[in-house]
């Protein structure tokens, strides 16, 4: 994964600064906002932002694109987490995401603040607001809820992080010392998130009750075959890779003998799949001794060997079709979040 917060980057810098499109209209904004595709929790989270409602359609297109990559990334982070190696991978993402991406995300956007004057006052105060041109009152609401939505969250990322910290969780209060040193509202625009209701994952319950148990198998199982590449030769690191197999099970694409379901639509799901493997690194580039190029072909006829399938077709297909094949990744949240290798 690509641990960036692309979408506020553009708000501060590039496209999406809320001064550099003052000539759209309200009709543009609306047209803008309804093109806008909804991202929900794959998690139960902890916080919610409960700020100012958006009133004009430059505002509501805002709200709408902030909320949805924050859940975009905090469903992102979850799942690497989730889904760590080890300890050690857990650690290093928590550093990376607070003390790197989160720390450079929220100075970057105090200093945006502090060199615009847009302040939570200019919003809050009856006295300030004459003074402003509605296309400013809009931007310091963006910027404003920017902030906050930053703030949720890191508040959310310490809780998914909880145990792995390397010192100890700041309050709302403290990361608006730290960064914004704005004085707060008298009531946190941070609540308690509504309960949701969502699918645990696969490391608490798989996605059908089974009553049939899945033994992992790291090694080679199924009588040799010319021209299959050894599992311990082209599998990069088999703790994942297991994992990612009890993913398979769980979704009901192979049975407890490793076998291929085979049910209908399957075969189309399964192609992308080995697609996503690939693209995601679960396997070694090159074989040893020899040090000879592992291809996608080959990779493809392992997976096939392995669960009694036959995706030659499909994974072409698929080879050829890139950005249909996103899109199909895209609508399976399992198989678009499954941990990079």
């Amino acid at each position: 994964m690509n641990n960036e917060l692309n979408l506020f980057h553009k708000i501060l810098f590039l496209e999406l600064r809320p001064w550099a499109n003052r000539e759209y209209s309200e009709a543009k904004f609306k047209e803008l906002l309804n093109a806008v595709k909804k991202e929900d929790f794959a998690f139960q989270p902890v916080y919610e932002l409960s700020f100012f409602k958006p009133l004009s359609n430059k505002r509501k297109y805002y709200h709408a694109l902030i909320e949805n990559e924050a859940i975009r990334y905090l469903n992102a982070i979850y799942s690497i987490f989730d889904g760590a190696y080890n300890n050690e991978e857990k650690h290093f993402w928590s550093h990376d995401t607070l003390n790197k991406v989160m720390a450079q995300k929220l100075t970057e956007t105090a200093a945006r603040i502090s060199e615009h004057n847009y302040f939570l006052s200019s919003l809050t105060n009856p006295l300030e607001k004459p003074k402003a041109e509605t296309n400013t009152l809009d931007e310091i609401y963006i910027l404003q809820l920017l902030k906050f939505q930053l703030i949720r969250i890191y508040l959310e990322l310490q809780k998914i992080f909880n145990g792995y910290l390397k010192e100890d969780a700041y309050t709302e209060a403290e990361l608006n010392e730290i960064y914004f040193k704005e004085p707060l509202p008298q009531e946190s625009f941070l609540i308690p998130a509504k309960e949701i209701h969502k699918p645990l994952p696969a490391s608490q319950v798989t996605a059908k009750p089974q009553t049939v148990q899945f033994e992992p198998k790291a090694f080679d199982f199924r009588p040799e075959k010319k021209g299959i590449i050894p599992y311990d030769a082209i599998i990069k690191e088999s703790g994942r890779f297991s994992r990612f197999e009890e993913e398979l099970f769980s979704h009901e694409l192979i049975d407890e003998n490793y076998s291929f379901k085979n049910q209908h639509g399957q075969i189309q799901e399964l192609a992308a799949i080995f697609q996503t493997l690939i693209k995601k690194g679960y396997f070694n580039k090159r074989q040893f001794p020899k040090n000879k190029e592992i291809k996608p072909v080959d990779i493809r006829k392992f997976l096939d060997h392995r669960y009694n399938s036959n995706t030659d077709k499909q994974f072409r297909t698929w080879a050829n079709k890139p950005d249909e094949l996103a899109d199909f990744v895209g609508s399976k949240y399992w198989i678009d979040k499954l941990p990079t290798c």
